[in-house]
């Protein structure tokens, strides 16, 4: 059963059984009403019985009022019948009715001086009076034809409105329902058409405001779910179209020349040869390997803002160490443009390992492309932000490059001399954005390449 009936009946039944208990609760207080009503007129006709028989003049007010509300209008089918206290009839109502006395009923309506009751169809009333000398007892009977009329009609109605109301509400949900449920029956359609091979599909988030439209926050979650799963496979592809197409490479050239040796009749000098050439292939498949997983990985780390305060000119300071451990001939200076007014100006909220390994990255880019092996860091600190600045002097980038800089596997015209797979900046360029910070580069004095790294304090 679909989730569209099972909400439509649920509310038919919710509401069907308000109503019911409603009619009921009116129908049963009406009837109740009914009886007691009649049940007054019939009080009021047996003791006008009782005083008419022994020519009573009552003076009780409370009693004359009762009886000039309750008396007028004989019920339909009354039958009246006195009795003195030793149960002997004294008068019947009509003269022929023929009455058995019982005992046990007129003990009752001693005890109780008024007693209630029904035979059939018929609702009778017992008193016991002790009034101006007179003992005796009176049983009224009548039919309450047009009060039981009235009863009949209203249960009649109650049933046709309950039927008429049940099935009104039972179509209105159901309207109703299909209404508000269309745009989830759309966005289930929608989800349907789309694949892994079409992702980029987006649900119509349609109209309203996402905080009081759960439809449309619905829509958004699943539309901001497809934007990961589509980045997530999209890392995934582009990890093994970029392994691949660049493992080729350095795979076909360790092939030839494995066939290539296989060939001849080598000297040990000659393999020794071979195989510092396939050495060289394979340490660079490895750093190829490493820099792609290195990428992958940072691109799936997002920002923590349980990451610890770091000093960033120490971060800079160790991955300087670390470059000269690396490139022994390499030539860095590292110097302030101007010395920080507070040392909490030098602070960041990051992930230190992180920060490193993007400083390192562009280090040796600097170090790799720099024409005299060495290069200039220059660190500006302020309330508001952090500016580290890259500068080495050599081949610089077309500005059509500039663009595409920090693609991965992108190397520019001043590249094709070197040896590189082109990751290494897009890896800078994740890190620093990930710490809500950007990085660009511009060539200055006609021949220094420049990189800036800015980060912004909060």
């Amino acid at each position: 059963m679909s989730v569209r009936i099972r909400f439509v009946l649920i509310l038919t039944l919710v509401v069907s059984l308000i109503l019911l208990s409603s009619f009921f609760i009116i129908y049963t207080l009406y009837a109740h009403t009914r009886e007691q009503d009649f049940n007054k007129r019939l009080w009021a006709q047996a003791y006008k019985e009782y005083t008419t028989y022994y020519n009573i003049t009552d003076t009780d007010k409370t009693v004359i009022s009762k009886l000039a509300n309750y008396l007028p209008g004989s019920p339909i089918g009354f039958q009246s019948v006195l009795f003195d206290s030793a149960y002997n009839i004294l008068f019947t109502a009509p003269k022929q009715l023929n009455y058995k006395v019982d005992i046990k009923l007129m003990q009752t309506i001693k005890e109780l001086e008024v007693s209630e009751f029904f035979r059939g169809d018929t609702q009778s009333v017992g008193l016991y009076l002790d009034r101006y000398g007179h003992k005796g007892y009176v049983i009224a009977t009548g039919y309450d034809k047009y009060g039981l009329a009235r009863l009949a009609s209203l249960r009649l109605i109650m049933i046709s409105v309950a039927i008429g109301t049940i099935l009104t509400i039972g179509l209105f949900a159901l309207y109703y329902v299909i209404v508000v449920t269309r745009p989830l029956v759309n966005l289930s359609v929608q989800m349907r058409r789309i694949t892994e091979n079409n992702l980029r599909q987006r649900v119509n988030v349609g109209k309203g405001n996402a905080r009081s439209n759960e439809i449309v926050q619905i829509a958004l979650n699943f539309n901001n779910m497809l934007d990961r799963l589509d980045k997530a496979f999209q890392l995934q592809k582009n990890f093994v179209h970029h392994a691949s197409h660049e493992l080729r490479t350095p795979l076909a050239t360790m092939m030839a020349q494995t066939e290539s040796a296989l060939r001849k009749n080598l000297t040990v000098t000659e393999a020794k040869e071979v195989l510092e050439s396939l050495k060289e292939d394979q340490q660079e498949m490895i750093d190829l390997t490493n820099s792609l997983l290195l990428l992958s990985q940072y691109e799936n780390i997002s920002y923590s803002s349980n990451w610890p305060i770091v000093r960033i000119d120490e971060v800079i300071y160790d991955s300087i160490a670390a470059a000269q451990k690396t490139n022994e001939d390499i030539n860095i200076n590292f110097e302030f443009t101007a010395t920080p007014e507070k040392e909490a100006y030098l602070c960041i909220q990051g992930n230190e390992p992180l920060l490193r390994s993007a400083f390192r990255n562009i280090i040796k880019n600097a170090y790799k492309y720099s024409d005299n092996k060495s290069l200039t860091i220059t660190m500006e600190a302020y309330a508001n932000a952090v500016h580290i600045h890259f500068d080495n002097t050599g081949p610089t980038i077309n500005a059509e490059d500039i663009d595409r800089l920090f693609l991965a596997f992108f190397r520019g015209t001043n590249a094709a001399q070197k040896k590189g797979f082109g990751l290494g900046l897009a890896i800078v360029k994740r890190i620093i954005e990930l710490h809500k910070g950007t990085v660009k580069y511009r060539v200055i004095a006609g021949n220094i390449n420049r990189f800036t790294v800015l980060f912004f304090m909060p």
